[in-house]
């Protein structure tokens, strides 16, 4: 059975917007702890140990604070389920609402370090519209509340807000959403390999978030090694020119790209998070054909290309080719020091860089472990897009 709990973001949901630009909830009772390390089988055992050690980091505390705020801890990292809902306040009478899409990681440093990935829908709920009862609950203290027994007026909600984006079903208690843009990486992924590229999904939400980093991560980052049949010419190629030797991609995705406003924005995202790449690359499932001749002038201005992303890589579109440029080395190093799925891709190019070339294929394959998988055979493609409500024609 699905479980909906409110959840508050920080005070008055102060953290909603990088939660919402990130994909995830959290909080920060013992921001200093990871809390993988700690066994979490059973529920009461979990909870006397982490009462013990909050009481011990916070002394002045009492037992009573210890136990709700350890409750609230355990709810938000191991309680709610993969597929669970979650209404997100932002402290203004409106609710975002959330899918729990994984399990718990620890971000050190960050805003509110223990976390869950989630989808977002696209709408929210308005506190103006809940019944009494559900305003109630909802508007109660502390970090979350079930609310449960509210699941048919919850669904109700949803779907009066967005009913283009999801359907509800109330005979089953679930709720069928539109495909998500992270769904959408694997399709890349498959397109590039298709191409010789590399890639590997970057996620945000686990970088450090005591620096400024709005548009600089790109959303996945891939790279291509130019392969010469002789093993000693791929030897020379690579001691004489780097820069030859691989080329280094970088991508932003959306879902979709409808009017000249949302082109502008994620274009230039796209070159705020990618021109460090030799080359940069806007890639969105549906875009409006409208708007070639505006693709075309910023292409042509900026040098960021723009892709056209199908479910089959052989319909994979390049509309406008990126220019090729220098590797900022500068983002690398700062991209390389806020976020570990970065420096991971990075450290093991290097190291595909440095292989000699008796064991060069073997690293290579070290390489390919930690990137995002492509597709087996057709029959798996459709099976994913099915599952992540991908429309298979465009």
């Amino acid at each position: 059975m699905i479980q909906y709990n409110r959840i508050m973001l920080g005070e008055h949901g102060k953290y909603l917007p990088d939660c919402l630009e990130n994909n995830y909830i959290g909080t920060n009772f013992l921001p200093d702890m990871d809390l993988s390390a700690f066994p979490h089988d059973h529920e009461s055992v979990w909870r006397k140990k982490m009462v013990e050690v909050f009481l011990q980091k916070n002394p002045d505390k009492s037992i009573g604070t210890a136990r709700n705020s350890i409750g609230f801890l355990w709810t938000v990292c191991y309680g709610l389920k993969e597929g669970d809902i979650v209404l997100a306040s932002n402290g203004e009478g409106k609710y975002r609402i959330g899918k729990i899409t994984g399990n718990y990681f620890y971000v050190p440093g960050g805003i509110l370090p223990h976390r869950r990935n989630v989808d977002w829908l696209p709408a929210g709920i308005n506190r103006k519209d809940m019944s009494k009862e559900l305003q109630n609950s909802t508007g109660s203290i502390g970090t979350c509340c079930n609310i449960t027994k509210y699941a048919a007026e919850i669904e109700g909600l949803i779907g009066n807000s967005s009913s283009t984006a999801k359907a509800v079903s109330s005979n089953e208690n679930t709720i069928t959403e539109s495909y998500s843009e992270r769904s959408l990486h694997r399709l890349l992924a498959n397109a590039m390999l298709s191409d010789g590229i590399l890639s590997k999904t970057i996620f945000h939400e686990k970088s450090i978030k005591s620096d400024p980093a709005k548009w600089v991560h790109p959303d996945m980052v891939g790279v291509r090694f130019n392969e010469f049949q002789d093993k000693v010419t791929r030897a020379l190629l690579k001691a004489a020119d780097t820069k030859e030797y691989l080329e280094i991609y970088s991508f932003e995705l959306k879902k979709t790209i409808n009017n000249d406003h949302e082109l502008k924005q994620a274009f230039f995202q796209a070159l705020s998070n990618s021109n460090w790449a030799n080359y940069g690359y806007l890639v969105a499932f549906e875009i409006n054909n409208e708007l070639r001749e505006e693709m075309e002038r910023l292409n042509r201005s900026f040098g960021i290309g723009i892709i056209r992303l199908s479910p089959f890589d052989n319909a994979t579109q390049i509309l406008f080719q990126a220019r090729k440029n220098d590797v900022d080395y500068y983002t690398v190093d700062k991209l390389c020091k806020i976020n570990p799925d970065f420096r991971s891709f990075m450290e093991r190019t290097a190291k595909v860089l440095n292989a000699g070339a008796d064991v060069v294929e073997d690293v290579k394959r070290g390489l390919e472990t930690i990137c995002d998988k492509g597709f087996p055979n057709e029959d798996e493609l459709v099976k994913y897009c099915q599952e992540k409500h991908i429309p298979l024609s465009q």
